[in-house]
């Protein structure tokens, strides 16, 4: 593995390598989109991109040969809602993702607005709210950790 970090923002994914005495911008992935969050999984080293596409969701992407190629996985969802007439939450950003322990090979998080925490035990191939914080009666009043906006 080469050592180096990933900047992601509005516009991409740029990796930056160090090379010889400085460091080195490659070239950038998913080009012109808003990327959330990404992961470097420290277990295998896999790449978990989140963008956040606005009029077409959430994507989420993963890469296996350090960000040379990269294949779409499912998004998080919500359940639908409990009630017919009730409107079921829509997934607005996954703004963090993280490895699962290292005994616990292929385990991704991934905390979302609305104020949400998904878990995948299998390198991002299918999700499960974790409903123990999603029921809490008090979840509509918490304010936003790591983002202002709970959801």
């Amino acid at each position: 593995m080469t050592e180096g970090l990933y900047v992601a923002s509005r516009k991409g994914l740029v990796p930056i390598r160090r090379r010889n005495r400085g460091w080195e911008a490659g070239a950038a992935a998913f080009l012109g989109e808003p990327v959330s969050a990404i992961l470097r999984d420290p277990r295998d080293g896999t790449l978990y991109a989140a963008l956040r596409l606005g009029h077409f969701g959430c994507k989420l992407h993963r890469s296996g040969n350090d960000g040379a190629s990269w294949e779409e996985l499912p998004a998080p969802a919500y359940p639908a809602a409990p009630e017919p007439d009730a409107e079921a939450p829509a997934l607005d950003m996954i703004w963090t993702l993280a490895a699962g322990g290292p005994d616990r090979l292929g385990e991704i998080w991934a905390g979302t607005l609305p104020g949400g925490l998904f878990v995948s035990p299998d390198r991002g191939e299918t999700w499960s709210l974790v409903d123990s914080l999603w029921s809490r009666p008090e979840r509509g009043e918490w304010f936003g950790g790591g983002f202002d906006h709970p959801g």
